[in-house]
């Protein structure tokens, strides 16, 4: 196991929101993440490869079975960058959806959203911390300088 796995609280954090999330056979939640993810490649663009909930639940299944295996963090950087691309945005209908799988008290609920952003502010952070493109790039940029 990689030391950051037991170590770093993010990654158990994002174990314990991917939890959270509906099975793959509850469809129509898989649907409603499908219709979000298009708002990012359009809901014709046919060359993209983000069509259709079966896409979706791929993805998913990988990440989260590197997720468990917890051997690389830069793997789960790589899922991060997924996780933003189905959950990050303004996304009315899918948090509406989750707003009825963590109902609050008193009927009101905005638990949806919180969830879908801290979902994606913890898959951000493992992205930053843990994606290795770019790790040359500041010498690069910023050359002559420590």
């Amino acid at each position: 196991m990689h030391d950051a796995f037991t170590t770093d609280p993010d990654l158990r954090h994002l174990a314990r929101l991917l939890a959270m999330l509906p099975g793959r056979d509850d469809t129509a939640f898989w649907s409603t993440v499908d219709t979000g993810a298009k708002r990012i490649v359009g809901p014709d663009d046919t060359s993209q490869s983000a069509s259709g909930p079966e896409y979706i639940l791929s993805k998913m299944q990988t990440g989260i079975t590197k997720l468990n295996q917890a051997k690389d963090p830069a793997t789960i950087a790589y899922f991060g960058h997924y996780l933003l691309m189905f959950f990050d945005g303004d996304q009315p209908a899918l948090w509406k959806y989750l707003n009825d799988l963590f109902p609050a008290h008193g009927g009101h609920s905005t638990a949806g959203e919180r969830y879908a952003r801290d979902l994606c502010d913890t898959a951000w952070r493992i992205i930053a911390r843990y994606d290795t493109k770019g790790d040359n790039d500041l010498a690069e940029r910023w050359p002559g300088h420590p």
